[in-house]
């Protein structure tokens, strides 16, 4: 009865086993499109440095709200009295000193900490954002690889094509032995030109999963290589400009000094110190209290109330050039997104005719109506036609992808 249970229970567990791991092994290959790479970027281990510098700003607002930045002083001392007469009575003094902050320096010291918070954590949107855009740069580009290693087949196919028709041919004596070593050639040529492509893609299908933080083997990227969507008007993003990352950085970072300018001003006033002592001398209790007071002359804080006043001043010349930086590159995004549409409309078609150009001359070839170097010629003029579609496609995908990123966008 035991041995039949056991024999039960093995049989449920690998199968479940073997309906589980397919499902793991499908769920890790997931592939890599524009919405999941965006996914993974908020994830990814530079992001991750990003929110842990941004939590260490956070840490520092609970340090802030201490009751004073200076510890309470308690101090003893004890010893002997000799009085005249010849008597030693023991004698010990004990004193307490508790500092009590003037002119609201803890919650000038809390608002700054928070301040710097803010800025951090806007900085570090501000590098995720950069991650966003640099992943995004990545897949595209490994997109436009896929493209390249696509074209490159189809190209050692049409010379192996041409190679086994001009092979035909030299049997059938149509044709001399200089066509099929030129053949010989070319393939060879588009043989070289396929591996290339394969390497690039991998090298940088490779670069985009470490940028995740993925394994080496993870998924395959898919998407189309020009996002679907379209951006925003000029002046919807124009008017949006302040609201750009690199723009709420800079702002909170003004934010920030001058938050930091208020806590070196609060800092000038002084800490006074509220005395109590107690004292035991000849049999005599003595208590007594006092305050100390630091006059504020020799220095008043006025370094520090000077350099930050000077922060106050550059953060806000750099959040004016931020704001500046931001419209012109807005502008310079939108117009390279408009050349590179123009200039993707226009090849299109040239690519298209070419195709058909390279098709009609390679069956005029195999029918014996022209000559391998006439087929050569139209098919170098038709790859240099399909490697400009291609590049073109390429950075309209990137100049979009830009656009979009810039106008707060996640590409899909």
């Amino acid at each position: 009865m035991l041995r039949t249970q056991s024999r039960r229970l093995l049989v449920i567990t690998s199968t479940a086993l073997h309906l589980l791991i397919p499902k793991a092994a499908v769920a890790a290959e997931a592939p890599l499109t524009r919405a999941r790479v965006a996914e993974l970027a908020r994830a990814a281990p530079a992001a991750r440095v990003a929110s842990s510098e941004a939590a260490v700003a956070g840490a520092a607002v609970t340090a802030a709200g201490v009751v004073s930045l200076e510890n309470p002083v308690l101090s003893g001392m004890g010893g002997i009295r000799f009085n005249p007469d010849g008597g030693r009575p023991a004698a010990a003094t004990a004193s307490l000193s508790w500092p009590i902050e003037l002119g609201g320096q803890r919650g000038a010291r809390v608002e700054a900490a928070r301040a710097e918070q803010r800025a951090a954590l806007a900085t570090a949107e501000g590098t995720q954002r950069r991650l966003l855009l640099a992943a995004l740069l990545q897949h595209a580009l490994v997109l436009r690889d896929e493209a390249q290693v696509a074209l490159a087949t189809e190209r050692r196919a049409l010379a192996q094509r041409l190679l086994a028709t001009s092979e035909k041919r030299k049997k059938a004596g149509e044709v001399p032995e200089i066509d099929v070593t030129l053949a010989r050639l070319q393939e060879g040529r588009d043989a070289a030109a396929e591996a290339a492509a394969v390497g690039t893609r991998e090298a940088d299908t490779l670069g985009l999963l470490s940028m995740l933080g993925l394994p080496s083997k993870d998924g395959k990227v898919t998407g189309a290589l020009v996002p679907p969507e379209a951006p925003p008007p000029l002046a919807t993003l124009l008017r949006g400009a302040d609201q750009r990352a690199d723009v709420r950085a800079a702002r909170a970072a003004l934010e920030a000094a001058r938050a930091r300018s208020g806590r070196e001003r609060a800092g000038r006033w002084p800490t006074v110190s509220v005395l109590a002592q107690y004292e035991r001398d000849d049999q005599a209790n003595i208590g007594m209290i006092g305050l100390a007071v630091p006059v504020p002359i020799l220095n008043a804080n006025r370094a520090g109330v000077a350099t930050a006043e000077a922060e106050v001043d550059a953060a806000t010349a750099r959040l004016a050039a931020s704001r500046a930086s931001a419209a012109g590159d807005i502008q310079g995004l939108y117009a390279r997104y408009e050349a590179t549409r123009n200039a993707l409309a226009h090849l299109a078609p040239a690519a298209r005719l070419s195709m058909q150009a390279v098709a009609l001359s390679t069956r005029g070839y195999e029918l014996g109506e022209n000559d391998l170097a006439s087929v050569l010629l139209v098919r170098r003029e038709a790859l240099d036609a399909q490697a400009a579609l291609l590049d073109a496609e390429h950075a309209h995908a990137n100049a979009k992808i830009e656009l979009l990123v810039a106008a707060g966008r996640a590409p899909q």
